[in-house]
């Protein structure tokens, strides 16, 4: 099967082309990674083992336009409309599918949610599916937009346990990865990341984050060795997302995550019925060990992150238990099977 794939987003572009390309697909993405052995991004490594399509990439090369990635986006050329067989829109779907409907629309398309669809993206798409679309969920709480345009299949994001392991938690502070936490507010909460760190050792990192003291943006390899050291996580979403990559990657690591409630997704009326982080966060072990790691309050949010500070033994038990937590959710074989069994 030939898939072609429109994201805009490199992390998630890459893990897409990984797994789809590993599981047996012949992959060509229209993005960062259109030539797997030689990405535009170097916030993740190149993909040699990836299907390379020179002859594909020529035609988007030849398009001299200002952005010609951008150009085969919204008008994808008809070249690669003829060598694909499943075509997989992941971001934008009112610039890259929906004008383009009706030039695609004889083929298999999928819209991939990615937790940015609010009302109007429902309602949008709810035509297309009645003319064929096929739509992929990434979270069970996107039932809950209001308009919801159905699903055709249910499969979460995916991290690999083998690549995202190894926490030790010797460095006693607290982190967060968002790209432009401050700079994003309210969609971040940087307010509540400000108020529930207050008095602890706490770094924030991602790109602008030095204007709050933080780090700036980190190469894969400063991000995996900050997850396995530091002792604990505060996770504070981004709007409207149900969850996101950033905290599948800190729970498979096996830092231990303090998540923020619900109560703090307001910028969407329905936010609070669509955040998921904090059930992601609470998980049993098999002997019935529970610790309710989130609040809506910052105050009991930071006593919460200063018991993991304060006790290395304590944060050990909860990264247990969240680790296998991430892996009984998102991990790779699971994801990888989900994919396989939908796309045939």
């Amino acid at each position: 099967m030939n898939i072609l794939l429109l994201l805009a987003h490199s992390i998630e572009e890459f893990d897409q082309i990984k797994l789809l390309s590993e599981l047996g697909y012949d992959v060509f993405s229209i993005g960062g990674y259109i030539d797997p052995a030689a990405p535009h991004d170097p916030k993740r490594p190149a993909l040699p083992n990836a299907p390379r399509h020179p002859e594909l990439r020529a035609v988007v090369d030849n398009l001299g336009t200002a952005d010609n990635l951008d150009a085969a986006k919204r008008h994808i050329p008809d070249d690669l409309i003829d060598w694909a067989d499943t075509i997989i829109v992941h971001h934008y779907e009112h610039t890259w599918l929906v004008p383009q409907w009706e030039r695609i629309k004889h083929k298999r398309v999928i819209w991939r949610t990615v937790g940015q669809s609010v009302e109007y993206n429902e309602r949008m798409m709810a035509p297309l599916r009645s003319e064929g679309l096929q739509i992929v969920r990434y979270s069970p709480k996107e039932r809950s937009i209001p308009g919801y345009a159905g699903e055709d299949a249910l499969i979460r994001f995916y991290k690999d346990p083998d690549e995202w392991q190894g926490w030790t938690g010797e460095v006693p502070s607290v982190i967060n990865f968002t790209q432009h936490l401050y700079q994003r507010e309210p969609y971040t909460n940087w307010g509540f990341w400000n108020e529930a760190t207050r008095s602890l050792r706490a770094v924030a990192m991602g790109p602008g984050s030095e204007v709050i003291r933080g780090v700036g943006e980190q190469t894969l390899e400063q991000m995996q060795d900050w997850l396995r050291q530091a002792r604990a996580y505060l996770y504070t979403g981004t709007q409207p997302a149900s969850y996101t990559l950033g905290l599948i990657e800190a729970m498979m690591t096996g830092i231990p995550v303090v998540s923020i409630g619900p109560g703090h997704m307001t910028v969407f009326p329905y936010g609070p019925s669509l955040f998921e982080g904090h059930e992601i966060v609470s998980a049993v072990d098999g002997a019935g060990w529970h610790w309710k790691p989130w609040s809506d309050d910052p105050g009991e949010a930071r006593n919460l992150l200063s018991a993991l500070v304060s006790s290395r033994s304590f944060a050990a038990e909860q990264s247990r238990v969240q680790r296998d937590r991430a892996i009984e959710l998102f991990g790779k074989e699971k994801i990888g099977a989900e994919w396989a069994a939908f796309l045939g």
